[in-house]
């Protein structure tokens, strides 16, 4: 890693963790150059604009999302075998601490700016890989039931995160540890499968 791109991902840290504790508003590009111990010049030579430094804290979020779980319908292999791989896969993304951090900075700025949000997760949406595609092709092969399938997707993943991302997020929650998390994750899968499994 070269020392200029050491330097733009430290003051996308110290940008992370100012939003976090400021607000995105109220936090200042010299308070950024600060926290990353940088010149603010040399901030302005990676990031012309807060608005342009924020884009990048967006970016690496959903590059966590896009590339951190990998879901390959495996007709092989039984639902619940994959459904539990796809939740394992969620909740060590989920628990991660940089991930958590990213997510308050972005819901806060979502809340103020919910068009620049929606821009970028459209982005990432239908994207193959994804636990829609996934579902798609066990309902083409004949396993599952689904009339919607996103809204299926999006329910399989509300089960996990009422447990495991949104009382970390909002209430400040220790994640579950390991046996909590093996019980959420077989509770998801069996009403998930129970549900649409043919």
């Amino acid at each position: 890693m070269t020392r200029s791109i050491k330097k733009k991902q430290a003051i996308i840290n110290a940008a992370i963790m100012a939003f976090k504790q400021n607000g995105y508003k109220a936090t200042s590009m010299d308070q950024i150059a600060l926290s990353a111990d940088v010149s603010k010049r040399t901030v302005y030579n990676h990031f012309a604009s807060k608005e342009l430094l924020f884009d990048a804290i967006l970016t690496q979020l959903l590059t966590l999302f896009t590339t951190s779980i990998r879901i390959i319908y495996q007709p092989e292999k039984s639902l619940s075998l994959q459904l539990t791989d796809i939740a394992q896969q969620e909740l060590s993304l989920l628990s991660d601490p940089a991930f958590i951090d990213l997510a308050k900075v972005v819901m806060a700025e979502a809340i103020h700016s919910p068009h620049r949000i929606n821009e970028a997760l459209a982005e990432v949406e239908n994207r193959d890989g994804d636990l829609s595609s996934w579902i798609t092709a066990a309902k083409k092969d004949g396993v599952l039931q689904v009339e919607d399938v996103d809204f299926a997707a999006i329910q399989f993943y509300a089960l996990l995160k009422a447990f495991c991302f949104w009382p970390q997020v909002i209430q400040g929650q220790s994640f579950p540890d390991k046996n909590q998390q093996e019980s959420i994750i077989a509770s998801a899968v069996n009403m998930f499968i129970g549900l649409y499994q043919i």
